[in-house]
């Protein structure tokens, strides 16, 4: 059964394994049973991702026949480098926590700029030439920088990257004119009030890092505001916001399932992965609630970010 009307990839967010607790033997067996019933045969991890690997490992996901993507950390832990010894060494352990002899896809999870290049993608070529995984992706790199990793793997005869993953939803589409790639942290599911007043979920300033990098990529006068007219459409609709978000970039986005395009979808499993799949059923939403989402999109267009990374995690650690 495919798991949306148009056909497009649904891979399971291994975020969800970040945190251990709960996850029981049997609960992650539950878990991986209902993914089957749903037609979702890939899981996205990353070994940043606290006991994400280790958790899918313990479910005997590979075993079973899923495809397992994970990703080394690159430039998002500063204190490490990203050379080629790194990457190799990481490579390796991500493989010993999964259970798994091959990846389907190894991301570099965002650029290291203070390491070359070459370097970096020398530890992903040999992990490559040993068959450890079989595709070579890239998260959080900008245009420019795609482009020199490309330029670099085929002078040298290295894997050249094939897979991007990064932001896209409703109110970050700069990708459709730059790069291209999914919902941003949570922010088209609240009201302005939540981030302002409540301060709910990841928005939360008490939470330290998080909620500083989301107040300050999010809690804008333009962003408030977009978020407000979201929510009118989404109510006039006679659908929550999370559907809405959810519905448009499946459905009525740039991404093309005749592409190999997919979605992430970082639910938690329970009523929250139902409801997120059942919207994904339902189809593409009307012309004129996406006529309606397309101009409010030019009033937000301006300040919309690339992705986390490099618009505030690699500028906070002076990275960029």
């Amino acid at each position: 059964m495919a798991p949306t009307a148009n056909n497009l990839k649904i891979v399971f967010g291994g975020g969800a394994f970040m945190v251990p607790d709960g996850w029981t033997e049997e609960k992650l067996t539950e878990l991986l049973d209902y993914l089957e019933k749903e037609g979702i045969d890939t899981i996205d991890s990353a070994e940043i991702y606290g006991e994400s690997e280790s958790m899918i490992g313990k479910s005997k996901a590979a075993a079973r026949g899923f495809y397992i993507d994970t990703k080394v950390s690159g430039g998002l832990v500063p204190t490490v480098r990203a050379t080629k010894e790194t990457v190799i060494k990481s490579g390796e352990e991500s493989l010993r926590k999964l259970a798994a002899d091959q990846v389907d896809i190894y991301y570099i999870h965002a650029p290291d700029r203070q390491c070359p290049f070459k370097d970096t993608l020398e530890g992903i070529d040999e992990l490559y030439k040993a068959g450890k995984f079989k595709r070579f992706g890239l998260s959080n790199f900008t245009a420019e920088e795609v482009e020199e990793v490309v330029r670099i793997a085929k002078e040298n005869n290295f894997v050249v990257p094939s897979v991007y993953q990064g932001n896209y939803n409703a109110v970050g589409r700069l990708i459709e004119t730059k790069l291209f790639p999914t919902l941003p942290g949570g922010f088209l599911t609240k009201t302005p009030e939540d981030i302002t007043v409540h301060g709910k979920g990841r928005f939360d300033k008490s939470t330290g890092f998080s909620g500083q990098l989301y107040n300050s990529l999010y809690n804008t006068p333009v962003k408030l505001d977009f978020l407000a007219k979201f929510g009118k459409i989404a109510s006039d609709d006679g659908i929550s916001q999370a559907e809405l978000a959810h519905r448009w970039v499946t459905y009525n986005s740039y991404l093309d399932a005749d592409k190999g395009d997919a979605i992430i979808v970082g639910a938690r499993f329970g009523s929250q992965l139902t409801a997120t799949l059942e919207w994904l059923k339902k189809g593409p939403l009307s012309q004129e609630t996406v006529d309606k989402l397309d101009e409010i999109w030019k009033g937000v267009e301006g300040e919309a970010i690339l992705d986390n990374f490099n618009d505030f995690i690699s500028k906070a650690g002076g990275l960029s």
